[in-house]
Formats: C-alpha cells, structure tokens, sequence
C-alpha cells in the first residue's frame, strides 16, 4: 500500500508541521499542507528557505527550496485536503482540538491512513470515538524532526497492523528508523525522558541556581547536541507548557514544573525562537553558547532523573532497556544511550544523587522508581557489576 503513496498532507505548520513537510518534499513525496492560521501559511516558504538554507550550511543537503518548492502546496480549508493517501497531524497538544481534526478527516476515504505526532497524548485517547481509529496511530519526530534520525511509531488500542506497517514504511521513505513501542502512553519513550530531564532542569534555573546558559554549556560539554534551555525555545515555551501539563495529568507531580516560570515568561511574549525571544535571544540567529560556562551545573543530575524516566518506562511496559538506548542515539543524535551511559556512571552513585535530592528539595521529580531501588538492591548497579540496565 505505501508503494503506491506519492501525496500526503500535514496538518499544522508550526515548528514541526514546518519541518516534516519539507522532509516528505526533500524525500520525493508531494505535499499538501493546512492550518487554520493564514499567518502560518504565510510564513511557511520563508521558514523553510530558512530551514534549507541551515542544512545547507551544515552539510546535511545540496538541495535549495526551489528544488522543493514545487512540491508542497498550500490548502486554505480543511476540505482542501484530498487525494492523499497518508495525513500526518502536528497541530495543538489539545485533545479536544485533536478530536475535532480527526473527526473531520475520518470523513476521507476509507484508504487514507493517519498519523499523529503528539508529543504528549496516547493515540487511544485521541482516536477514541471515531469510526476509523484503526487507521490512525502515531508517529512521533523528535524535535527538530529535520534533524532526528528516527520516529516512535506507536499502535493505540485500535490501530490496525496495516496501519501500524504503512506507518513504518513511510517513516523509512523519509530516512527515518521506525522504533515500534510496545504500549501506547502519554509522551511515549523520547518525550518521557526529555520532559523529567527537563522538569529538573526547570527547578534548577527557577531557584537561580543556575543561568540558561551555564546549564547549556554543561549539558553541550558532554555531548548534547543542545541543552534544555535551548530545546524549550526551539519548542516554544508556550507548546512547552501544554506537553508539562498533560504530562502532570497523565503522571502526577513527578512532573510538576515551578509554578509561574513558564506561564510569566509567555505574558510577556518570550514564547522562544518563534518570537524571538525566551531564554535566549534570537533576534539575530541561534544563541552562541559560551562554552568557557560548563561546569557551571552539576549534569549528573540530568542524567540521574532521565535513568529513573527510564526505569518508569521500563516498569510501566513500554519498552525495553535496548530500545530506550537507540531512541536516544537515533532522537537526540547522541552517540550513547541513557540506559548505556547510566550503567557506566553506576546506578547505585545515580540512585543516591537522585535520594540526596529529594532529600534536600523534597519534589517529586528526584523521587527514585521503585524499580530503580530493585535493581540497586539486587546488586545491579551497572558495566562494573556485570549487569545494570544491560547485562556484561
């Protein structure tokens, strides 16, 4: 079925509509795009010029948007979308707004397989209702997907195996590496790491502890390809806002971020890159980081809280240790996976940095996994031991 796939939709040009719709066109593939913002549809070739021009710069294309620019067009209404054979939706992190767009493209033909990018929803919930919640499931992009070298494909209660196939076989038409989840959760595995990491991160820069940049520099020094600060912008506070929330719901407060931080720095327009402004300034490009900052912030808690996500992962049947670790390398372009890295470093020192913290802030975010605190007391404490996450 997907062989015969050449014209597919994105739904929502924000940050990441923006990208995957120029990665189907960089792949061949023609595209309709829609939003209900015509500022957004407005601004979309000069994003994307914007966006090839920087791949361009790194290496990573010789393409220039005219090569491409042929092959995406506009849809001004909804009903504009048709003769497609894949849809692929990255609007809002708003049930009710999913439900509403599914309920309007469940109207095309029978054939048409869905997606659903979500950063922070269960495709359950988003498809429960419709007559053909077989044919959606997700497909989730890390952030940026231009960058990232795979995406989460993530079967709900009702998606068909078909669905689940074309799925994949379109994420491989894109050069992404399809990683099939067991179950389907809130965030599902890459989200769930990145947002405990970045909930400690939070707290951090709340209690002035640290500045955007220290924290960048720090995490940068040791590989990250980005730091948390940085990530939020390219984000957008405000969607940054929205995923916290529906993970607090889905999770509890082990994902409860300060009070106020997020929410004051949106009243006052710093939604990030988009507008120019949140923790960085970016009125004249990508902040430049001083890297002379690291050290600045202690990483080990970065790494501590995003192994005890990991055993919550493990614990709540998602997904394996191996697959945690090529969600990682393959998301975040890192060359070690949480799970690798942590096994290293020891679980036992991670288990008690995460008790020492709890300890001196008493928030839920440094509360240990009960699984972590089996795996320590069982004497699988890592690469050291023999067997951590892994076996040696």
């Amino acid at each position: 079925m997907v062989g015969k796939i050449s014209r597919v939709a994105v739904i929502g040009v924000g940050t990441m509509g923006s990208d995957i719709s120029l990665l189907f066109a960089l792949y061949g593939f023609e595209v309709i795009v829609y939003d209900k913002s015509k500022i957004a549809l407005d601004n979309l070739e000069a994003k994307q010029r914007k966006t090839i021009e920087e791949l361009q710069q790194v290496g990573l294309t010789k393409k220039g948007f005219e090569d491409v620019q042929d092959k995406i067009a506009i849809a001004n209404k909804l009903e504009d979308v048709k003769d497609v054979g894949f849809v692929l939706e990255a609007v809002a992190e708003d049930l009710d707004v999913k439900r509403k767009l599914f309920a309007e493209l469940d109207k095309l033909p029978r054939e048409v397989v869905f997606a659903t990018n979500t950063s922070s929803l269960r495709v359950t919930d988003i498809a429960e209702g419709l007559e053909g919640a077989d044919r959606i499931g997700g497909m989730h992009f890390s952030n940026p997907p231009i960058l990232s070298l795979m995406a989460e494909v993530v079967k709900g209660e009702k998606t068909s195996e078909e669905t689940l196939q074309v799925i994949s076989d379109v994420a491989e038409r894109i050069g992404r590496k399809p990683v099939v989840l067991r179950k389907d959760v809130n965030g599902f595995v890459n989200n769930r790491i990145l947002m405990g990491s970045g909930t400690e991160a939070l707290w951090t820069l709340h209690r002035g502890e640290v500045t955007p940049e220290e924290l960048d520099a720090s995490l940068r020094a040791i590989g990250f390809p980005m730091g948390f600060a940085e990530a939020s912008d390219i984000i957008g506070l405000d969607i940054a806002l929205d995923v916290a929330k529906n993970f607090i719901k889905a999770y509890g407060k082990r994902f409860e971020i300060p009070t106020g931080l997020l929410e004051s720095m949106i009243k006052e327009g710093k939604l990030g890159k988009k507008s120019g402004k949140g923790f960085f300034d970016w009125s004249k490009g990508s902040p430049v980081i001083d890297m002379s900052l690291a050290g600045k912030y202690d990483v080990s808690r970065t790494l501590a809280v995003a192994t005890n996500e990991a055993f919550w992962v493990i614990k709540d049947e998602v997904t394996d240790p191996e697959t945690i670790d090529e969600i990682i390398k393959l998301g975040f372009r890192s060359p070690v996976g949480v799970c690798e890295l942590a096994d290293a470093m020891g679980l036992d020192n991670l288990l008690n940095t995460m008790k020492r913290l709890f300890q001196e802030y008493g928030i839920e975010v440094y509360r240990p996994c009960p699984l972590f605190e089996e795996y320590v007391g069982k004497g699988w404490t890592g690469k050291a031991a023999g067997r951590g996450f892994h076996k040696y």
